[in-house]
């Protein structure tokens, strides 16, 4: 939590984010010969035999751990070992303890629907999960697999792992030379950050596997200028069905259709299923129709009239009853996209986390050919005239605003931003070509049917258009019929 805030530099004084940042990779370090003990009795064998170098001190602390520069005996190479802090299974089982005793009392008295008890155990899952290297070990391993079947593939990464040097206790990684990003300079932090965005979406939304630690500690820029996200141990895994719906809700978010964001809460867990029947009021509607529109203005917290959320928020309690919760699954989720957040506004003090969404959403819409998707595309584009098949007729504000999204993806996925191979026309010219595929492809695909019902629309309003020209001009017979 510490970690997460002390990117929050809306949110906290100056004062409380130069202490939190301590926290990053500042923690104070134990013992290097307790750590060389450890590396030892991880791998069986004389730590010389393994390493010919190895920093007198570790270059990083954190909680959970501490990171030592090291060059392998074996091939030279220069690498990473994390190693973790002895006895501190116990300390965090002594921790989530107390919270779990803590959360049933917090549930009562503060008249939460959210299943408190249940968060506590996402956590603890999650806290003990982390302490498993060899599991983090796979979870980088994975995402570096992952990523490469995507547009991504050239501009972010994760270490290497050195799994013949890698147990349950100690994690051995390439060396990654780059600077942490809240160190970049200022237009390269907007950069990458639209990278680091996108990354987290397509790891939410596609892989399904979400890194949950993204504080600029853990993400360095290279010296090529490519994103390097560090830490894998905290991750949480989304279902397709889960993933779906977040899409739906996302695309909601960035065309402003507000009046569909209570059934996605619905859906999404943060409005318990007995409430069902509230969803439609128009009172909701509009109070988070307030809240999201603020926040889409960018800004933060910091440009949301908290006293009014509150007083709204109270309003409603008094008229409907405790209505909102925080799924269990949630808590991570909100961990991730709060520091990168956090981090966007620390560069850029009106950075809007809903507009940063706007060109992996619009990518996801265009290309996607699942029926829900679809969906999500129709009411994007079309609006609340989106089930009216007859009559809809495309916002032309919509479509230019989801085309302009998706040439922001495909220039930040590109590498383009960080100067890397291509030029302005060259990317022009990818964007005319993907657009023009995704219109043209062999197999229907949403987007084409929309296409193709809206052409048909133009030509027979045109055809109608000629026809009644045509029947005026050629005159008028006594009867009053025209000659044609």
């Amino acid at each position: 939590i510490g970690q997460s805030l002390s990117i929050r530099t809306d949110l906290l004084s100056p004062a409380y984010v130069r202490g939190l940042k301590t926290l990053q990779d500042q923690v104070p370090p134990f013992d290097t010969a307790i750590a060389k003990q450890i590396i030892e009795e991880e791998l069986g064998q004389n730590i010389n035999n393994v390493f010919s170098e190895l920093s007198a001190e570790p270059v990083a602390a954190a909680s959970l751990g501490q990171v030592y520069r090291a060059r392998l005996a074996s091939d030279g190479r220069e690498v990473a070992i994390k190693v973790q802090r002895p006895d501190i299974m116990n300390q965090i089982a002594l921790d989530m303890h107390f919270l779990r005793e803590l959360a049933p009392w917090a549930k009562r008295t503060f008249n939460l629907n959210s299943d408190t008890t249940g968060t506590v155990d996402t956590w603890g899952a999650g806290f003990v999960d982390e302490l498993d290297y060899i599991s983090e070990a796979e979870n980088a391993e994975y995402f570096l697999e992952s990523i490469q079947s995507t547009p991504l593939k050239g501009v972010v990464f994760s270490p290497s792992v050195i799994e013949e040097c890698t147990t349950g206790k100690i994690l051995t990684t390439e060396w990654v030379l780059g600077e942490r990003l809240d160190k970049s300079s200022s237009e390269d932090v907007t950069v990458l950050c639209s990278i680091a965005m996108n990354t987290y979406l397509t790891m939410m939304l596609e892989t399904g596997v979400l890194h949950c630690d993204p504080h600029p500690g853990n993400l360095l820029r290279t010296p090529d200028g490519t994103l390097c996200i560090l830490d894998w141990g905290m991750v949480t895994r989304l279902d397709s069905d889960l993933q779906i719906t977040l899409i739906e809700h996302m695309a909601h978010l960035t065309s402003a259709d507000y009046a569909e964001i209570p059934k996605d809460l619905l859906l999404l867990g943060f409005i318990p299923k007995e409430k069902a029947d509230l969803i439609n009021d128009s009172g909701i509607v509009e109070v988070l129709a307030d809240i999201y529109g603020s926040w889409t203005k960018g800004g933060g917290a910091a440009a949301i009239n908290v006293n009014q959320v509150v007083a709204q928020l109270q309003d409603l309690t008094e008229k409907k009853g405790n209505l909102f919760q925080i799924p269990p699954y949630f808590a991570y989720i909100a961990k991730s996209f709060s520091v990168l957040e956090g981090i966007g506004l620390s560069n850029d003090p009106k950075y809007s986390i809903i507009n940063e969404c706007l060109p992996y959403v619009s990518k996801r819409l265009l290309t996607d050919d699942s029926e829900r998707t679809g969906g999500a595309l129709s009411t994007f584009i079309f609006g609340p005239q989106k089930n009216d098949i007859k009559g809809r007729i495309i916002d032309y504000d919509r479509v230019e605003q989801l085309i302009s999204g998706f040439g922001d993806y495909t220039t930040s996925t590109s590498g383009a931003s960080l100067g890397l191979d291509k030029t302005r026309n060259e990317l022009i010219d990818d964007l005319v070509d993907q657009v023009l595929d995704l219109v043209a492809t062999e197999e229907e695909t949403p987007l084409q049917s929309i296409f193709i019902e809206q052409l048909a629309k133009i030509i027979s309003s045109s055809s109608r258009s000629i026809w009644s020209e045509l029947r005026e001009r050629s005159g008028t017979l006594p009867s009053g019929r025209s000659v044609l």
